[in-house]
């Protein structure tokens, strides 16, 4: 849902007849303002606003500038203020390779602990709130990447099936839009989505399907190659290689040559 202001303020300018919709891991989780906000933590805010959905009184959803924080009502733990070794660092990182090297480094040496206690004392924060008791309901947390892996289990607790619709709203929301502009609309399934199984995929799929929007999967694309899926990424995350990109891209033209009426936009 974070994506839809490039699309309303740039993409649509260049009247696009296609859109292709790169769908990650932890899209789910990031379309949900409680879900975000957990995973942002209580620190400070280096983008007060951003595009959510948020539910009406009568339940329905709608399209809002807020800071998910803010949709809250209750505060999270705040992180410890970084220090000023931390935050040169940071500043670093954005402008030289050297230095973001060096920050993955740190980080896949010396994994965060107090960020992880601090994301699972916001969770317990969460589940003593009226109204939201429920949601975190056999869902126990000791990391927060736990938020991402969660969508892939069998049967999901209440907290991710109610994820699920938030997701559905933002696909309707990119599906109006291409509609209205004469476009046409695909999802770029990320290999990530299967990295530690299917039911993520799957879940998108089914999603997508009825609302009739066809998903690429760029997993199947690699693994057609004879290579693992985990040659598509960076050792420490899973953000796309020179590889990965190249697949995702051949996956793509696959696509486009088996349904060459994509490309012509709507008759």
């Amino acid at each position: 849902v974070q994506q839809l202001p490039f699309y309303d303020e740039y993409a649509r300018l260049l009247h696009p007849k296609l859109l292709v919709l790169v769908f990650v891991y932890n899209d789910f989780a990031n379309n949900t303002p409680v879900l975000r906000a957990l995973t942002l933590g209580g620190g400070t805010r280096r983008h007060s606003l951003e595009p959510m959905a948020g539910r009406r009184p009568d339940g329905k959803l709608e399209l809002t500038w807020s800071h998910p924080r803010d949709r809250l009502p209750f505060p999270l733990n705040p992180r410890p203020p970084a220090s000023w070794a931390a935050r040169a660092m940071e500043e670093a990182a954005d402008r030289s390779w050297l230095a973001l090297w060096l920050r993955t480094k740190k980080i896949a040496l010396f994994p965060a602990k107090s960020e992880q206690n601090r994301f699972v004392r916001d969770v317990e924060t969460l589940r003593r709130q009226p109204g939201y008791a429920a949601l975190p309901e056999g869902w126990r947390p000791t990391t927060y990447l736990d938020i991402y892996g969660g969508f892939n289990r069998k049967d999901l607790p209440p907290f991710f099936e109610d994820a699920l619709q938030y997701t559905r709203f933002a696909l309707e929301q990119f599906q109006q839009r291409v509609d209205r502009d004469g476009a046409r609309l695909v999802i770029l399934a990320s290999h990530t989505l299967t990295i530690r199984g299917t039911p993520m995929l799957e879940r998108l799929s089914q999603m997508a399907a009825t609302l009739d929007i066809p998903v690429i999967d760029q997993a199947d694309y690699i693994l057609r190659q004879g290579v693992r899926l985990s040659d598509a990424h960076w050792p420490h995350g899973y953000r796309w290689n020179p590889a990965g990109h190249r697949w995702a891209a051949e996956a793509l033209l696959e696509y486009l040559e088996e349904h060459p009426a994509t490309c012509d936009g709507p008759t």
